[in-house]
């Protein structure tokens, strides 16, 4: 977090970017981070494959998370490949925004902590009472339909792309 902050500081001060304009760029990286949860967890971490090789790899990224759901060690992912995929996202996103990285990126990151803080919770406390959506939508994913709900800090993009789960589970 720190960090994040020095470098949505660093671009309003030394580009010379209004505080608003910066605070935009902040939040659009925090909503793409939204994005990107939704599509690296329904196309990466649900993809199938026959080759057992493919399959062990998925089981250890993911599969075993669905096989216990409520193992505290398996729920966020560990520093080192975390930090890989910061390096990966990172890398490409100062290839394409430039300088903007410095505002995009820190709300891609708050956005990415903000996710495992709250997959954490889903799994491991009682939800706060305004925060009770958000454990039945993810339950729904573990529990009742695998192939819907894939969101998990907002059912935004399964209302987009059309993988919310069936009403009657919903309801």
């Amino acid at each position: 977090v720190p960090a994040s902050l020095f470098s949505l500081w660093y671009y309003i001060t030394h580009f010379n970017t209004p505080v608003i304009t910066a605070l935009g760029i902040f939040l659009s990286g925090f909503l793409f981070w939204t994005l990107i949860e939704y599509m690296l967890h329904r196309f990466i971490f649900h993809f199938v494959n026959d080759h057992p090789k493919v399959q062990k790899f998925h089981y250890l990224i993911h599969g075993i998370h669905h096989d216990y759901p409520k193992d505290k060690e398996r729920l966020v992912m560990p520093l080192a490949p975390s930090l890989m995929f910061v390096a990966v996202f990172y890398s490409i996103y100062y290839a394409l925004l430039g300088n903007v990285v410095y505002a995009f990126f820190p709300g891609f990151v708050i956005g990415y902590l903000c996710y495992a803080m709250m997959h954490y919770a889903i799994h491991a406390i009682k939800p706060p009472k305004n925060f009770n959506y958000l454990w039945k939508h993810h339950n729904l994913h573990h529990y009742k339909c695998p192939d819907r709900a894939y969101g998990v800090s907002s059912p935004l993009w399964d209302v987009i792309f059309g993988t919310m789960p069936p009403r009657q589970y919903r309801e």
